[in-house]
């Protein structure tokens, strides 16, 4: 990992879209590129203020390292929001500071600033406010009328009391977003402010300065530093003896920037040579230990877990690898599936896969069949909700749910002499289906979602849908008695049963509704895997969304038992943004002294390593720049989701409506996130996404990881020194349905050109290696 050599990094915090998405942060080691971190999703949901926004947040470091951060937590609140933390990761329950309550008729209070005084060992906060007919009124336009805004303030050593609230920046214009710097070289403030006057326009940020905080500003300020173009948010940093100024072109919808050499006496547009993420908007820039940064990589997200769209996941593993096995989504509906895979890891956060593990199937073919009532259809084979692979006698046995064109469907045993396949049918040879030719295999029961559970006595039982149950033969290949109905204490339709025994106790897991609302619920017993089951003291559903944490309907799932750990981990869906855009997630499980299980708040964190990571190569992409031909437009998906108290039940619960928005910008591929991707606008016609490296490298290995990478991909290589001239490195020229394609041995190159020739004009992720 590069650093700076005096061990100092840079950290953005900043708020994207309508700022309810809460707190984002990205890193620099230079001040010119910026980087997300966690894989640009948010570290902190607003919960306070009228319109619980988090806009405009400014976070300023302690002595003692402690981050405190303050922001705007609604238009036209007297209030700002106030929130601390150790690790920029876990925060303190938020509070509320009410800075102009004691003014009735005061508008707002925008963009608070925060600024540590080393001589009195004091906090400022500052921030912008308009009290009707209380100031020197400018002229305005009709679309800002009654605004004259003001700059204010209030100290404090603890933030816990502070001082009654005064006037801190009075010029003879209308001001918002101030920000103050501390020149290394002379010790002065450097304080950079917006000029909000509107008839005519101002729109622009100008710089004043002090020696002694307590005295305040000059209010002459000095000319412009910004350029033809309307800015705020301004956020000020030195880097070394080089200052920037980083500031919001609303306007133009991107970021800026401006540099002086010579500690602000003069200034150049350096806005072309600075990157950001995609949709940044006012934060602050600020200075930490190298390590900081270091810290808040390593604690990235890790779900999503896989790369793909996947759903009704199941975990095994044999020898030292990960196996999981999973319906495969292609947001057909479900009328459409994608080819079944399996995917591998040897440390639970690379996988892969190569290829199928089921033969002889053309999954995107449709074949026609009539129906009862002599409507003709079209239908295709699917594969859905695999159960956990079992292995006895050196064989495999995998339990999957078949659905055939003609929509007739069942759990089917395969069986193969490796854990990744081929798998072939137990008995028969093949699925009959209308217009299909082949031998019918028999199901082992006529339903979905078979799940297995082998006993520590060895017997194995069979679950499935609806909370049926039955005992497993001595072969694994029939069942055996009549099914029975799991007693459970909630009803309504339930899929996607599980078994899994801890110390003596046998616990059933059902789902119960679904989509976003999936919920997983369970019973316990001390007797066998088909009696004795109870309802657990407390809250039998210990699963379901968590919209605060982003994840939506936490579905059918699976638990995988880690021997090395002693740990239990949930694998379970996610609903996406509707329909079969579902991946996979997991979490931890924890349980409590009399074995019921805690309640699992699923979140974005993930379980990371179980095993040494198998790839610590430094990954280029992180700070690489990304363009694309095209990027296929925000998907926005608006939801009802039941949001459940500590203890459940269907009467208690609430519904709130939550939107989620997907974009699909080039940047997403180097962000190290298996949750966001690039797709192309379904107009382009030759889809191709472009990397800058920033600077000369050698190339060792590019790793792609497209999206919907079960259907192939064809793809031509491209690199360059000058962006200019571009030269063929290497190809696949045969549809290859694998994850992640290699490319290796590229060379010298600052730029590379990825043309997908055939196949989802999309990617995940584009790792980068010398």
């Amino acid at each position: 990992m590069t650093t700076c050599a005096n061990g100092t990094a840079y950290l953005f915090s900043y708020f994207i879209n309508d700022s309810r998405d809460g707190l984002h942060l990205a890193y620099s080691y230079d001040g010119l590129n910026w980087t997300a971190l966690n894989g640009g999703k948010s570290y902190l949901l607003p919960v306070v203020g009228k319109d619980k926004l988090m806009r405009d947040p400014s976070i300023c470091q302690a002595p003692d390292g402690t981050f405190h951060m303050v922001w705007t937590s609604s238009w036209t609140d007297r209030i700002i929001g106030y929130a601390s933390s150790r690790d920029l990761i876990h925060w303190s329950e938020q509070r509320v500071i009410p800075v102009m309550m004691h003014e009735p008729t005061a508008h707002n209070c925008w963009a608070p600033e925060l600024f540590y005084n080393e001589p009195s060992q004091t906090y400022y906060i500052f921030w912008a406010t308009t009290i009707p007919g209380r100031h020197k009124e400018v002229a305005t336009s009709e679309s800002e009328k009654g605004l004259n805004h003001r700059m204010y303030y209030v100290t404090t050593k603890d933030f816990q009391t502070f001082s009654k609230t005064k006037m801190f920046f009075n010029p003879d214009f209308s001001v918002i977003d101030a920000a103050i710097v501390k020149d290394p070289k002379n010790e002065d403030l450097i304080m950079v402010v917006k000029n909000e006057n509107s008839n005519p326009p101002e729109k622009n940020l100008r710089i004043t300065r002090t020696r002694n905080l307590s005295k305040g500003f000059p209010t002459k300020v000095s000319p412009s530093i910004t350029g033809n173009y309307w800015a705020e948010g301004p956020a000020p940093l030195f880097v070394g003896d080089t200052l920037y100024v980083y500031f919001d072109k609303y306007r133009d919808h991107r970021y800026g920037a401006v540099r002086s050499l010579d500690h602000g006496e003069t200034w150049e547009d350096v806005s072309d040579l600075v990157s950001f993420p995609r949709g940044i908007r006012h934060g602050t820039a600020f200075a930490v230990d190298a390590s900081v940064v270091e810290t808040l990589i390593a604690n990235r997200n890790y779900n999503p877990l896989i790369p793909d769209n996947l759903a009704d996941p199941s975990l095994s593993k044999f020898g030292d690898t990960y196996y999981l096995y999973a319906t495969t989504d292609l947001d057909y509906g479900l009328g459409r599936a994608g080819t079944p895979v399996v995917w591998k890891s040897k440390d639970f956060v690379n996988w892969s896969f190569e290829g199928s593990h089921i033969q002889g199937f053309d999954w995107a073919k449709g074949y026609d069949w009539v129906n009862d009532k002599g409507e003709k259809k079209t239908g295709y084979f699917r594969y859905w909700a695999p159960g956990k692979v079992i292995e006895q006698n050196g064989t495999y046995y995998l339990y999957v749910t078949f659905v055939k064109p003609d929509e007739k469907m069942g759990t089917y045993v395969m069986i193969a002499d490796r854990p990744d396949g081929p798998f072939r049918f137990a008995e028969g040879n093949g699925l009959f289906a209308p217009g299909v030719e082949g031998v019918d295999s028999p199901f082992i029961v006529n339903d979905i979602d078979g799940e297995p559970f082998i006993d520590d006595d060895g017997n194995g039982y069979l679950f499935w849908r609806r909370r049926l149950a039955a005992r497993l033969s001595a072969d694994r290949l029939h069942i055996e008695g009549e099914p029975l109905t799991m007693q459970t204490a909630r009803q309504g339709y339930s899929e996607g049963p599980l078994m899994f025994k801890r110390k003596g106790i046998y616990y059933y897991v059902y789902t119960l509704s679904g989509n976003q609302n999936y919920v997983n619920a369970y019973m316990m017993s001390r007797e066998s895997p088909l009696s004795g089951f109870v309802k657990p003291e407390g809250n039998d559903i210990f699963l379901f969304s968590a919209p605060e944490n982003q994840v939506w309907g936490p579905g059918h799932g699976n638990i995988f038992y880690d021997e090395k750990t002693d740990e239990y981990i949930f694998l379970y869906l996610e609903y996406g943004d509707g329909g079969t855009t579902r991946q996979v997630y997991a979490n931890r499980m924890e349980f409590n002294e009399d074995g019921t299980i805690k309640t699992l708040v699923p979140d974005m964190r993930g379980v990371g390593y179980l095993s040494a990571p198998q790839e610590t190569r430094r990954n280029l992409a992180l700070q690489a720049d990304f363009r694309a031909s095209s990027e296929k437009a925000p998907r926005t998906a608006v939801v009802d989701i039941e949001t459940q108290p500590n203890d459940p039940l269907p009467e208690k619960a609430s519904v709130k409506k939550y939107t989620r928005t997907h974009t699909y910008q080039a940047a997403h591929v180097g962000d190290e996130s298996n949750g966001t991707r690039w797709m192309a606008a379904v107009t382009d016609s030759s889809p191709y996404i472009t990397v800058d490296l920033k600077e000369m490298r050698n190339v060792g290995e590019c790793q792609f990881y497209f999206t919907k990478p079960t259907e192939g991909h064809t793809w031509r290589l491209e690199k360059s020194v000058d962006g200019k001239h571009w030269q063929v490195c290497a190809e696949e020229k045969k549809l290859q349905a694998r994850s992640p394609h290699v490319a290796k041995g590229i060379g010298e190159a600052r730029y590379l050109r990825l043309h997908i020739l055939r196949g989802d004009a999309g990617m995940w992720e584009w790792k980068i290696y010398e």
